[in-house]
């Protein structure tokens, strides 16, 4: 990773998955991190706040690698958290890591939103965050996705549409394209359109703000979700690349 990307995003501090330990080794490469906190009605500032605290501990010891904490994603009712967390919790949340940060911190502070989420609840956050990051994706756009063809004019519209509803800069939280699996309507899953996707990304930068492409890795556990679940990732499983990456331009997860 640290040799195409810059920046990368995770979604979680557990040590049983030794995922505390990736700001270090980020650190030790020279990458930044988003660094992500689990989320839900029991991982939360009124219940259990270690995830939160571990977040806290990494951005205060590595402030020039941590570039934001990002409690939660997709956390929120209505969203695919089986266990969601109110958005009043989520702005208690917020407001509990941003405490904890050392005084003149240069750490930021965010969650990540559904498009849907971002729609219902985005304002409502807006003053907690210091940028509104938003997952979107034209593979699930409209009653039967959008084809290859159309998929990025899709993302910049969106993202448009979401400039122009918060005051606060818009991140793309998450966004990409299958290279396997079941279609989705129009949105045909293969190796040859999320590299169009990909590739599209890169070029058309300018059109876009800072953009996560989701994800590093294919997850094969992921296939509990859908078909294409599992192939989401530039690299696969074994760690080998789909398709060659032009650029150390861009942000992964």
């Amino acid at each position: 990773l640290a040799k195409k990307f810059t920046v990368i995003k995770t979604y979680g501090d557990d040590s049983s998955s030794r995922l505390d330990r990736v700001v270090p080794i980020a650190a030790s490469l020279r990458l930044k991190v988003y660094q992500g906190v689990f989320e839900d009605a029991t991982y939360n500032s009124a219940g259990t706040t270690t995830y939160l605290d571990t977040a806290i501990r990494l951005a205060n010891t590595y402030p020039n690698t941590v570039l934001a904490v990002v409690v939660g994603n997709e956390c929120l009712p209505g969203d695919s958290n089986p266990n969601p967390v109110s958005p009043d919790q989520l702005a208690a949340d917020l407001q509990y890591v941003r405490s904890g940060l050392t005084d003149g911190s240069p750490v930021q502070v965010t969650t990540g939103l559904s498009y849907g989420g971002a729609n219902s609840y985005g304002t409502q956050l807006e003053p907690d965050v210091d940028s509104v990051m938003i997952n979107i994706y034209p593979f699930y756009a409209g009653p039967d996705g959008i084809s290859i063809t159309g998929a990025f004019s899709n993302l910049t519209s969106a993202y448009d549409t979401f400039v122009g509803m918060f005051t606060k800069s818009v991140i793309i939280g998450e966004t990409g394209w299958p290279s396997a699996g079941g279609a989705n309507g129009s949105a045909v899953p293969s190796t040859a359109n999320e590299k169009i996707f990909v590739n599209s990304i890169f070029s058309g930068a300018s059109q876009l703000g800072s953009t996560f492409l989701f994800e590093g890795f294919n997850e094969p556990w992921l296939s509990a979700q859908n078909t294409w679940g599992p192939h989401w990732g530039l690299w696969g499983s074994n760690r080998n690349p789909k398709f060659p990456i032009k650029s150390k331009t861009s942000n992964a997860e």
